[in-house]
C-alpha cells in the first residue's frame, strides 16, 4: 500500500478542519462585519448533464455509478457540490492509485495516536475499500481530470477549504510544474490566483486557509515567498480563534497564543507598526469567525 501521508496531510488536514469549522456557521450578514474585496475570475463553463437520483447507499455498495453521481452534482450548478465532485473524483483517484486512501473522522482536537498519518486520518476499512473498489474502475482519464475544473469553481466561489486542495493540486492538476515550469506564463498566472484565493479565504475566516498559509509564509518555497508579516499576521488570527475554541491546555492554543514563544519570535523579525497592522487584521478574522460561532450556537 502506498499513501503519501506526509506529502499530502498537511493539505488534507487543512481543509478538513475548515470543512468542519464552515459546515455549521450561518451565513453573516454583509452589515455584521465589512466583507473582504470580492474577487473578480472568469468563470469555468459548468459541463452540461442531466440530474441522476441517487440509491441509498451502504458500505459495501455504492450509491451508483461513479459518472452518474457526478452528474447528479454539477447539474445543481451549486459551487459546493462542485467541490463534493472534486472530492470523490479525487477519493477514487486516491484509490485506483494505492488501493487505500485517507480518511478523516475525527475532531481536529481529538488525541493523535501517531499510527503513521496525520491527525484524524485513517486508512480505510475493509468494508469501504470494497465500497471504492465497486464505484472507482469506472472512472475514466477524462473524469479524473475533470476534478480539476470542478475545485477551480468552488474555490473561485469561496466554499471552504476549496483554495487550499487547488493549491496542493498545483497548476492544473501537476504539482511539479511550479519547479519545472516556474517561467510559464500559465502556471504564473496560475500561482498569483492560487495566493490570491487563499489569502481571500484567509480574510473571510476560512480556519483552514489560515492553517495553511500561516505555515507556508515561514518559507520560501515554489508557491509561497517567504513573507514573515503575512505569517504573523495569519498566525495571530489563528491563535486568537484556538482562544475562542481550545483549552489553554490544548497544543495548538499553546504554539499559536498571541504572547507564545512561537509568535513572538515571528514578530520579532517586524517593526511595531507592522505588528500593530497585524493585529488589527488578526483581530478582525477572528472577530468573524466569533461572530459565526455564536450564530452557530443561537440556532
Amino acid at each position: 500500500m502506498r499513501i503519501a501521508f506526509y506529502t499530502t496531510g498537511l493539505v488534507l488536514l487543512a481543509a478538513a478542519v475548515a470543512a468542519i469549522w464552515i459546515r455549521q456557521q450561518p451565513a453573516v450578514p454583509e452589515t455584521a462585519l465589512a466583507a473582504p474585496t470580492p474577487l473578480r475570475h472568469p468563470p469555468l463553463a459548468w459541463p452540461s448533464a442531466p440530474p441522476a437520483p441517487l440509491m441509498s447507499a451502504t458500505a459495501s455498495a455504492p450509491a451508483s455509478t461513479l459518472d452518474a453521481q457526478i452528474d447528479r452534482l454539477i447539474a445543481t450548478r451549486d459551487p459546493k457540490d462542485a467541490l463534493a465532485a472534486y472530492q470523490l473524483l479525487a477519493d477514487c483517484a486516491s484509490f485506483n492509485r494505492d488501493g487505500d486512501r485517507l480518511i478523516f473522522d475525527a475532531p481536529p482536537t481529538a488525541p493523535w495516536k501517531n499510527e503513521g498519518s496525520q491527525p484524524g486520518f485513517r486508512a480505510l476499512s475493509p468494508a469501504e475499500k470494497i465500497h471504492d473498489a465497486a464505484l472507482c474502475p469506472g472512472m475514466s482519464e477524462r473524469m479524473r481530470m475533470s476534478r480539476i475544473d470542478y475545485l477551480a469553481i468552488a474555490a473561485r466561489a469561496g466554499v471552504p477549504g476549496a483554495a487550499v486542495l487547488m493549491a496542493g493540486e498545483g497548476p492544473f492538476g501537476d504539482p511539479t510544474a511550479l519547479l519545472a515550469r516556474p517561467d510559464d506564463p500559465l502556471v504564473q498566472a496560475w500561482k498569483q490566483e492560487v495566493l490570491t484565493l487563499l489569502r481571500s479565504a484567509a480574510d473571510d475566516a476560512d480556519l483552514g486557509a489560515l492553517e495553511y498559509i500561516s505555515v507556508n509564509y515561514l518559507h520560501d518555497d515554489a508557491l509561497f515567498g517567504k513573507d514573515p508579516a503575512l505569517a504573523y499576521r495569519y498566525g495571530l488570527a489563528r491563535g486568537l480563534i484556538y482562544r475562542d475554541l481550545l483549552s489553554p491546555g490544548e497544543t495548538l492554543f499553546a504554539l499559536y497564543a498571541p504572547d507564545g514563544a512561537q509568535m513572538t519570535g515571528i514578530g520579532a523579525e517586524l517593526s511595531a507598526t507592522q505588528r500593530n497592522e497585524a493585529l488589527a487584521a488578526a483581530t478582525r478574522i477572528a472577530d468573524l469567525a466569533r461572530l459565526r460561532q455564536q450564530q452557530a450556537g443561537a440556532r
